[in-house]
């Protein structure tokens, strides 16, 4: 297969090749330099032994010699140096394992024309890769490339799908032009160890400083020169990985099409906008979990359990299914995001999947035989397997003692369970999702009639003003960055016109209105819905239960700002913990901190009278809140701390922002559950 590279590829690949060769000459430069310095070191140590021979002289000798040697060692030491993927939390399988899986890769390997992978290997991911050991001599000689493959991805698409995916990873390496993309990376990795992995050469100075006290000298010589080749570098790193990530992004694009031609335009562009919807369901199941530790709780197949919550979620969304997968469309992806502002991510490595979508359908290449049965048949023993991921995935979870196995009928009661724990009705449509059934201070009562329905009061375009709200925000913020000057850009766009950063005040300005305008239309919402919800409480004789129900909640969210705001000062406040301080210093912080205790113990005692606070905390962090609250605590002895009031002190701040939340939620999810009753029982 041969695939044309594109104009933009070309630009990009001529540009990298360019830095590549500054990277070059720079380096030969700095090299020839670090030679002439070594031999001039060498040479003047020699001559001052020669003129007067004594021990000051040769150490000076020695040291000389020693620091032109340690600068020469510094540009050299990319040759020996090597990145070694670390495999242990994979499990490698081979083609008497898994036939039918072989199999599919062998098909692609043959049309994408590339060499099989020397091993292929199984994660628990959404997730697949190729990858390899590199070194220094990996520019010029051919390496046999890895497979990884995520079993969370095999679980989330098709057949004719994963052709797609492993399409495009292998059409990275199918082709003699993508070779640059090759070069760049190891330059990149060239300059980044000179940079940032330096800790052979930090024991060496080390063992160098522990010889002699003269060695300061020499070593702080060393230092010096080697700081300022490293201002060099990182120049040249900023130049030339720019130009890398241009590149990278335009590679995407053609690896995108050589899946396509592969496996069809649609087959890719359905597996890149679903693989994020089915990450986010794995997390959810692994999120469960984490909840589980405690109680010795595990899963003995995390895959199942990972379809059912891909299944609910989609469900919920009001996805549409087709052969047996959701069908996440591309204008799910913009109903989220209604940002106006269009800027190019120069440090990004992929497009958006937006682009990239656009870009294969642009293609249009369809395949007549498309196999869309589940990706996970493919697997001779799927359950087997699952289990055995699934069991690597949780032996590195230290319980107390053995775990019991939560079973898919058990896991689906509990996860639905927390999920309606924690989710509103969806009759309001997510409309409170965020935001909160309060009116602002000072807002006259609404006493126009009320002409809209329930569903009218709640339906998308409502919601849609949320979104839009929350994506102004987000632009406010990037066009603020722009008019400091702290985002640099050639130019950008917002809302289909380009713009310079001179004119990004000007545009905040318009910005900061639209978001002006916006708020109030939710006020105006919030105001409709609030007096819709009072008549029909007054029309059934609940008028006074929903005042107390909204003033409970309006109450507590009026506080819950400054409650979040005592929170952060807590955290902020502790961090010196973590830190290396000198013991005035700890005492000092540490006197400041139990000022703001008082306050604090205050709203921590407040929280756990209410009725609702102790549901889910156990008698332990309940003892341990209360021995916070009722007593001062030392947490510093002369020099050193105690561990156990420290710990005491880090639960009841984790404690205080659950307690926050959870009470904050609750009062809202009672107030909306009335509203609810009312619609349901008016006449």
């Amino acid at each position: 297969m041969k695939v044309q590279v594109s104009a933009n590829f070309k630009k990009h690949a001529r540009k990298t090749i360019i830095s590549i060769i500054v990277f070059a000459i720079t380096y030969i430069i700095l090299l020839i330099l670090a030679i002439g310095i070594t031999v001039g070191f060498t040479l003047l140590g020699v001559l001052i032994f020669a003129s007067k021979p004594m021990f000051l002289t040769a150490v000076l000798c020695l040291g000389l010699f020693g620091s032109g040697l340690t600068i020469l060692f510094f540009l050299l030491k990319f040759v020996f140096a090597s990145t070694k993927v670390e495999t242990g939390h994979l499990t490698q399988i081979s083609e008497r394992d898994e036939p039918q899986l072989f199999a599919l890769i062998h098909e692609v390997v043959n049309e994408v024309h590339t060499s099989f992978p020397k091993k292929v290997f199984l994660s628990h991911d959404v997730n697949a890769s190729v990858f390899y050991d590199s070194n220094f001599w990996s520019m010029f000689l051919p390496i046999r490339k890895n497979l990884q493959i995520g079993v969370g991805l095999v679980n989330s698409v098709t057949q004719q799908e994963l052709k797609a995916i492993l399409a495009h990873e292998f059409g990275h390496f199918s082709q003699k032009s993508m070779k640059v993309g090759s070069y760049v990376y190891h330059v990149n990795q060239i300059i980044y160890n000179m940079l940032y992995k330096n800790e052979s050469l930090d024991n060496m100075f080390e063992k160098w400083g522990n010889i002699s006290g003269y060695s300061a000298i020499f070593i702080s010589l060393s230092v010096f020169i080697i700081q300022q080749i490293q201002n060099i570098l990182k120049h040249l790193y900023t130049y030339v990985n720019l130009n890398y990530l241009a590149l990278s992004r335009e590679m995407e694009f053609h690896a995108d099409e050589i899946a396509a031609h592969v496996a069809g335009s649609q087959a890719l562009a359905d597996s890149l906008l679903r693989l994020s919807f089915a990450n986010h369901a794995l997390n959810n199941v692994l999120t469960f979990y984490d909840g589980k530790f405690s109680e010795n709780i595990r899963s003995s197949n995390i895959y199942p359990e990972h379809r059912y919550v891909m299944l609910m979620f989609a469900e919920r969304n009001k996805y549409q299914m087709r052969d047996g997968f959701p069908q996440i469309e591309l204008s799910t992806l913009k109903k989220y995001d209604k940002s106006k502002l269009n800027l190019e991510n120069q440090w990004s490595s992929h497009p958006s999947d937006e682009d990239r979508v656009k870009a294969l359908q642009k293609l249009n290449i369809v395949k007549q035989e498309i196999r869309n049965e589940p990706a996970i048949e493919l697997l001779s023993n799927a359950a087997a397997v699952a289990h055995t991921i699934s069991d690597k995935l949780f032996s590195g979870v230290q319980y107390e003692q053995n775990p019991s196995m939560l079973e898919i009928a058990a896991f689906r009661a509990d996860f639905e369970s927390k999920m309606n724990k924690y989710a509103f009705d969806q009759k309001f449509n997510d409309f409170y999702d965020y935001n909160h059934p309060v009116l602002k201070e000072g807002t006259p009562p609404f006493e126009k009639p009320i002409k809209q329905s329930f569903e009218e009061l709640f339906d998308d375009s409502k919601v849609d003003t949320l979104y839009e709200l929350n994506s102004l925000k987000n632009d406010q913020y990037v066009v603020e960055s722009i008019s400091k000057g702290e985002l640099k850009l050639k130019t950008f766009d917002y809302d289909g016109t380009k713009y310079q950063p001179a004119d990004a005040v000007e545009l905040l300005q318009r910005i900061e209105h639209t978001i002006a305008a916006t708020e109030q239309k939710i006020t105006d919402y919030n105001q409709q819905i609030h007096a819709y919800f009072l008549l029909q409480a007054d029309l059934q004789g609940k008028g006074k239960e929903f005042e107390q129900k909204y003033n409970d909640f309006a109450t507590f969210d009026k506080n819950y700002g400054a409650g979040q705001a005592r929170y952060n000062e807590m955290v902020e406040n502790t961090e010196f913990i973590f830190e290396t301080v000198p013991f005035a210093a700890i005492e000092a912080r540490l006197s400041d901190l139990k000022r703001r205790e008082d306050e604090f113990k205050k709203e921590l005692a407040s929280l756990l009278a209410l009725p609702e606070s102790h549901q889910g905390l156990d008698e332990n962090l309940i003892r341990s809140l209360e021995k916070y609250v009722n007593n001062e605590l030392v947490y510093f002895h002369v020099d050193h701390y105690d561990e156990e009031n420290l710990q005491i002190l880090f639960n009841a701040i984790s404690s205080y922002k659950k307690l926050l939340d959870e009470n904050h939620f609750t009062k809202k999810k009672c107030y909306l559950e009335f509203m609810l009753s009312l619609e349901e029982n008016k006449e």
